[in-house]
C-alpha cells in the first residue's frame, strides 16, 4: 500500500489537508480542544465537547501537511458561553479564545461546507445591482480627512455620509439617529465603546430605503510611517467587517464595496480579500467587490 493510499485510508478523502479559510461543519458531537488566549505569555486550555451541526472557521495552516488546525466556531458566543471557564472569562488579562482539532477528525467527524465565494463585478460600487437591502462599504482614516478616493465617489451621490463622518470625528462619540447607527459586539466592547471615533469602529448612514453606507476606520492617518509601514491596518479591517458582519445579519442585507483598503491606505488585496472570507463569506454574507471601468 502505497503513502497516497494509506492517507485515503486513514483520512477517507484524496485531499485530507484543508487549506484554510473553509468551513467544517459537526456531523455529530465531537471531543475538541479549546484554547484560551491572554494578553500574556502563557495560554490556557482543555477538551471540550463541539455540538453536533456547529461550523467552524478553519485557519490557514503553517505548513502544507499539519497534524491539526487552529479553527474557530462560527457561532462564536455561544461556544464561548457553554465551553469556556468563567474563571479565564473574567480574567481582565483574557484575549479570546480559539479551538485545535487534529486533521483526522476535521475529514471523518466534519464535513466540508461548500461557500458562496466573493462576486467579482465590473462597475460603480456607488450603484450596486441587488434588489436586497445593501451595505455599501468603504475605509476611513482615523484624522477626520476625507477628501481623496472613492469617498469623492460617495459625496458626489450622497452628501449624508460624508456630514455624519465629519460630525462623528468633531464629536468623537458619535450619536445613533434615524439616519445613523453603530454595531455593538458583546466580546469586543464589554470595556469599550463602538460609538467612539477610533479604528476598529464603523459608523452606518442610511441614505435611502434598503441602502447605507459604512464608514469603517481602518486606516491611520494618510501616508507611510518612518517605518514604511502604509496606512491600512489589516486587524482593525477584521474587526469593522466583522461589525458590518452582525449589522448585515440584523438588516438581512447584502455587502457591496470596491477594492477596499488597496488605494491611498497602501493595502494588499490578497490579505483584504482573506479577511473578506474569513468575516463575510464563511458566514453566508452576500458580497460583491467592483472594478471601476
Amino acid at each position: 500500500m502505497n503513502i497516497k493510499s494509506l492517507a485515503n485510508k486513514i483520512f477517507g478523502t484524496e485531499n485530507p489537508y484543508p487549506k484554510g479559510g473553509e468551513v467544517f461543519q459537526a456531523m455529530n458531537d465531537v471531543e475538541i480542544t479549546y484554547l484560551t488566549h491572554f494578553m500574556a505569555p502563557y495560554t490556557g486550555g482543555e477538551k471540550a465537547i463541539l455540538l453536533k451541526g456547529e461550523k467552524v472557521l478553519v485557519s490557514k495552516p503553517l505548513n502544507s501537511k499539519p497534524k491539526g488546525y487552529y479553527c474557530y466556531p462560527l457561532n462564536a458566543d455561544e461556544v464561548e458561553q457553554r465551553i469556556i471557564p468563567n474563571s479565564d472569562k473574567k480574567n481582565p488579562a483574557y484575549n479570546g479564545f480559539s479551538l485545535s482539532i487534529d486533521t483526522k477528525s476535521l475529514n471523518t467527524d466534519f464535513i466540508k461546507i461548500e461557500l458562496m465565494p466573493i462576486e467579482y463585478r465590473k462597475g460603480d460600487a456607488t450603484s450596486p445591482f441587488d434588489e436586497n437591502t445593501k451595505i455599501i462599504t468603504h475605509i476611513c482614516n482615523d484624522i477626520g480627512g476625507w477628501g481623496k478616493g472613492f469617498v469623492m465617489a460617495i459625496t458626489k451621490k450622497w452628501k449624508e455620509p460624508e456630514n455624519e463622518y465629519r460630525k462623528w470625528y468633531k464629536s468623537k462619540i458619535g450619536e445613533e439617529s434615524n439616519i445613523v447607527e453603530y454595531q455593538r459586539l458583546t466580546r469586543r466592547d464589554e470595556y469599550s465603546n463602538e460609538k467612539e471615533f477610533k479604528l476598529g469602529n464603523v459608523q452606518f448612514v442610511k441614505v435611502s430605503n434598503g441602502l447605507w453606507i459604512a464608514n469603517m476606520i481602518a486606516q491611520h492617518k494618510i501616508r507611510k510611517n518612518n517605518d514604511g509601514l502604509p496606512p491600512i491596518r489589516y486587524p482593525f479591517v477584521r474587526e469593522c467587517l466583522e461589525r458590518i458582519r452582525v449589522f448585515a445579519q440584523v438588516e438581512n442585507a447584502n455587502v457591496h464595496m470596491p477594492r477596499i483598503g488597496c488605494g491611498l491606505a497602501g493595502g494588499e488585496w490578497t490579505k483584504i480579500e482573506e479577511i473578506i472570507n474569513d468575516e463575510l463569506i464563511a458566514h453566508g454574507i452576500k458580497t460583491t467587490v467592483y472594478d471601476f471601468e
